[in-house]
C-alpha cells in the first residue's frame, strides 16, 4: 500500500490493541469460545446447528457457480484465522487477506506458510488503493469481513470500494458487530445483563484476574476510543448502507446483545459440564428476550452481490 495511504498513528494503536492475541483472552474468554453458542448462532444463522455462517456462505455461493472461487479478499483479517479457514476448506484458489495492523499480518504470514495462495498486504479499509495492485477492479469473486467492517469509519466509500473490486454479481459474505456505536448500549439492554448476572453465581461471573462482574455499563466513547479509535465507529450504519451498493441476498441477525457482554472474560466458566445448566439458562434467556421483541439484535451476518 503507498505509504501515505497507512494512517501510521491509528496502525500503531492497532498493532497494540490487535497484535497479541493471548492478550485477548488474558482475563478470560468470550460467547463464541463456547460450542453452545455457537450451535445456536449457526442455528440462527443457517438453519443448521452443525453449519457455520461461513461454510453456508460457500453453499450458497457454490448452489449458482462452480466451487473453489478462482480469487477473494478478505477486509480486515487481522491474524488470518479466517483465510486459514477457508484454505483449509479449499473454497478458494487465491486469498487476497488486507489488514492495516503489520504486527497482526506478521502473525499471519507465519501461521499461513503452507499456503502460498495467500497473499498479505497492509491496507486500510477507509481507503483500499482500488487500481494498484492486487486491488484490481473486477478481480475478486468474493470478498468477506468478519469482526473487522464495524472498525470502518468510511463505510459508503468501503462498500462502494468492494463493489468496483468484485466482479460483475460477485458476492459479499459479512459477519459483524450491528449493535450501537461505541458500544453505547441501552439502559433497558444493559438492565436485562444485570439482572441476569446477579442471578449467576459468583464463580461464573469472575475472570481470571479475579473480577467479579456485576453492574454492567456502557464504556463511555472517550474510553473506547482510548482503547482502539476505530472500535464500532459508526456499526449502527453497516446493515441500512450496505443494500445501496449491494443486492442484498440473505440478513441473519443472530443475537449477541446480551451474551456478548454477559461472557465477556467469563465464557471459560460457563464451559464446564457442570456449569451445563446455566450455560442453556442465559442462552435461552437471551432467546427469549429476542422472541418477545425486548432487544435489537447485535450481531449479523449478511450475503450480497455486486451489481450485475
Amino acid at each position: 500500500m503507498p505509504p501515505e495511504l497507512v494512517d501510521n498513528q491509528l496502525a500503531l494503536k492497532l498493532d497494540s490493541t490487535w497484535g497479541d492475541p493471548e492478550s485477548w483472552v488474558a482475563n478470560g474468554g468470550h460467547w463464541t469460545d463456547l460450542e453452545d453458542v455457537r450451535t445456536c448462532i449457526n442455528q440462527r444463522v443457517t438453519g443448521c446447528p452443525d453449519t457455520s455462517p461461513l461454510a453456508w456462505f460457500f453453499r450458497t455461493v457454490g448452489a449458482s457457480r462452480t466451487r473453489p472461487l478462482r480469487r477473494a479478499l478478505v477486509v480486515g483479517c487481522g491474524t488470518g484465522q479466517l483465510e486459514r479457514e477457508i484454505a483449509r476448506a479449499g473454497w478458494v484458489e487465491k486469498i487476497v487477506a488486507s489488514d492495516l495492523s503489520a504486527k497482526a499480518l506478521a502473525l499471519a504470514r507465519k501461521q499461513a506458510v503452507e499456503w502460498p495462495f495467500i497473499e498479505y498486504v497492509q491496507a486500510d479499509m477507509n481507503q483500499i488503493p482500488v487500481g494498484t495492485d492486487p486491488f484490481l477492479p473486477g478481480s475478486f469473486d468474493a470478498v468477506l469481513g468478519v469482526s473487522s467492517v464495524h472498525h470502518c469509519s468510511e463505510l459508503e466509500h468501503l462498500y462502494e470500494s468492494l463493489a468496483v473490486l468484485l466482479k460483475p454479481s460477485g458476492w459479499l459474505f459479512l459477519d459483524e458487530y450491528v449493535g450501537p456505536d461505541r458500544f453505547q448500549w441501552s439502559n433497558e439492554q444493559l438492565g436485562f445483563i444485570n439482572r441476569l448476572a446477579d442471578l449467576l453465581p459468583e464463580q461464573l461471573m469472575t475472570t481470571l484476574s479475579g473480577q467479579l462482574k456485576r453492574n454492567f455499563r456502557a464504556p463511555t466513547v472517550e474510553e473506547v476510543i482510548a482503547v482502539d479509535p476505530s472500535e464500532a465507529v459508526c456499526s449502527s450504519n453497516l446493515l441500512p448502507l450496505v443494500g445501496r451498493y449491494f443486492q442484498l441476498v440473505e440478513v441473519r441477525p443472530y443475537g449477541g446483545a446480551l451474551l456478548h457482554l454477559l461472557l465477556a472474560e467469563t465464557a471459560q466458566n460457563f464451559a464446564s459440564e457442570s456449569a451445563s445448566l446455566y450455560r442453556q439458562c442465559v442462552i435461552a434467556a437471551e432467546e427469549e428476550l429476542y422472541r418477545a421483541g425486548r432487544l435489537a439484535h447485535d450481531f449479523a451476518c449478511v450475503i450480497a452481490r455486486a451489481p450485475a
